[in-house]
């Protein structure tokens, strides 16, 4: 787990979901001061994310939302902080990221399982 990369993860979901979440890492990569991180929003007791409540209601229910999140974060030398983010994409929505910010291309990848 990266702790400190994480953190900001929960709070960028948390202030786009307005209901409490948490997040469950599969992909974390760091590379030149820049991070990628890859996983699930879960509810805050574990169980699979409900959008009800959230800004996302009706897209996710009519399947316009998955429960993953992408967010791209930058070492700002004291904290990682949000550059760009993604919750619940339907497609590859960190695609032109690298290009778009200058990060690395290599910490998109996300292994298959």
């Amino acid at each position: 787990m990266y702790p400190g990369v994480v953190h900001p993860v929960v709070a960028d979901l948390r202030a786009h979901l307005g209901v409490p979440a948490e997040f469950e890492e599969k992909t974390v990569n760091i590379a030149d001061g820049w991070a990628f991180v890859y996983g699930n929003i879960v509810g805050a007791d574990g169980r699979p994310f409900d959008y009800s409540g959230t800004p996302y209601a009706e897209a996710a229910a009519n399947g316009g939302r998955s429960r993953t999140y992408a967010g791209l974060f930058r070492d700002d030398g004291t904290s990682w902080a949000r550059v760009d983010s993604a919750v619940g994409p339907t497609d590859l929505a960190w695609d032109g990221w690298a290009e778009r910010y200058g990060a690395p291309a290599a910490i998109f990848r996300i292994p298959t399982d």
